[in-house]
């Protein structure tokens, strides 16, 4: 079998967040199974941002998707067939929007992260609203979806029409050998201060500048030492959250580093008190196995795809308030932390996320349309 995996979400601002990392760790699982077919990676012909962190892995064989300039939602329908041809593929797997085309006869494999633009649309663009909307469509059509989280293929079905016998549930790949053992834990920026992380970015969705920050403005009185540290690019969301915590007064105790070098990322994880995820919706949460994976006590919002992330070992805010965030915050600074028997459950949780493991998941859907 020969697969043609979309590898494009690995180039631009998409190879940063969850996307990015699901395919480069959908790649390093195949690369580590014995029985792996032959995978040449869908990458873009002229691209306007070099691919993120590792990109695509060294030797691995790529195919430059050709086509004029356009949108890639428009080509890659119709030229899809073409890429596929030129691939010689027996399956296709499209990893994000804008999903390849295959011809008649070669299956087509679908990831779905999550449907976050159909239920908050208000909080995107009409154009990203359209290519959201149509490239999800096509992906409930795929001969097998895989849903990130069983809450994504819950929505699949009742808002897509997704067949639930062609849905698969089956998680993004999380490595937790980067958290194990890390030599020099934390972030310059803290000071050696102890501090409070939240590395998911400032899309309003997140849940920082009116959830996370009034927590924490609760927090920061009955613990004078703790900083808040925000990690993120420059954007609307940023200026919005700079702007909340000096009008709480707390403009010297929350740190805005900016990304986070991926070099430098598990550092950053496993030096945190706590982590925090507040997200009000999310397709699953790699940051909180990220926490888990490093031992690190972890506080959710009220995302239910979280708490599966999660398990039983991450602290829940079941409901958008910031008092009720501040308790599952205080209770996870208070949680043992890392070398403790808490901490050793939360990195076995972790394991079963391994990239390995994971991709003999999605090989496994593979098969089911090929034979």
């Amino acid at each position: 079998m020969r697969v043609l995996l979309d590898g494009r979400p690995l180039f631009g601002p998409t190879g940063r967040r969850g996307v990015g990392r699901y395919v480069r760790g959908l790649l390093a699982g195949l690369a580590a199974l014995p029985d792996a077919p032959e995978v040449l990676v869908l990458v873009p012909e002229r691209p306007a941002e070099a691919p993120t962190a590792a990109g695509v892995p060294p030797g691995a064989a790529t195919l430059p998707a050709a086509h004029p300039a356009g949108p890639d939602l428009f080509w890659s329908r119709v030229l899809g067939s073409r890429w596929t041809r030129v691939a010689g593929a027996d399956l296709v797997h499209a990893t994000f929007l804008a999903p390849p085309e295959p011809p008649a006869g070669v299956p087509l494999v679908a990831t779905v992260h999550d449907l976050v633009p159909l239920e908050h649309p208000r909080a995107f663009t009409w154009k990203q609203r359209f290519v959201f909307r149509s490239s999800l469509a096509r992906a409930a059509r795929a001969d097998r979806v895989i849903a990130v989280s069983r809450v994504t293929a819950g929505k699949l079905a009742a808002r897509l029409g997704a067949d639930p016998g062609r849905i698969r549930v089956i998680p993004p790949p999380v490595d937790p050998s980067p958290f194990r053992d890390v030599p020099r834990p934390g972030v310059p920026a803290a000071g050696g201060r102890p501090y409070l992380l939240h590395v998911s970015g400032f899309d309003r969705l997140k849940g920082v500048a009116d959830l996370l920050l009034p927590a924490f403005a609760e927090i920061a009185r009955d613990d004078p030492d703790l900083v808040l540290v925000l990690a993120g690019p420059p954007s609307a969301g940023r200026a919005r959250a700079e702007r909340a915590a000096r009008d709480l007064g707390l403009a010297d105790r929350v740190l805005f580093p900016g990304w986070i070098d991926p070099a430098a990322h598990a550092a950053a994880i496993a030096g945190a008190r706590a982590l925090v995820v507040p997200s009000l919706e999310e397709g699953f949460g790699i940051p909180v196995v990220e926490g888990l994976a490093a031992g690190v006590p972890v506080a959710v919002g009220p995302a239910p795809s979280l708490r599966e992330a999660g398990g039983d070992h991450v602290h829940v805010a079941p409901v958008p308030e910031p008092g009720i965030l501040a308790r599952a915050i205080r209770e996870a600074l208070e949680a043992p932390g890392p070398g403790t028997a808490a901490g050793e459950a939360r990195r076995r949780w972790a394991e079963r996320f391994v990239p390995a493991r994971v991709a003999a998941e999605v090989l496994a859907a593979w098969r089911e349309v090929t034979g």
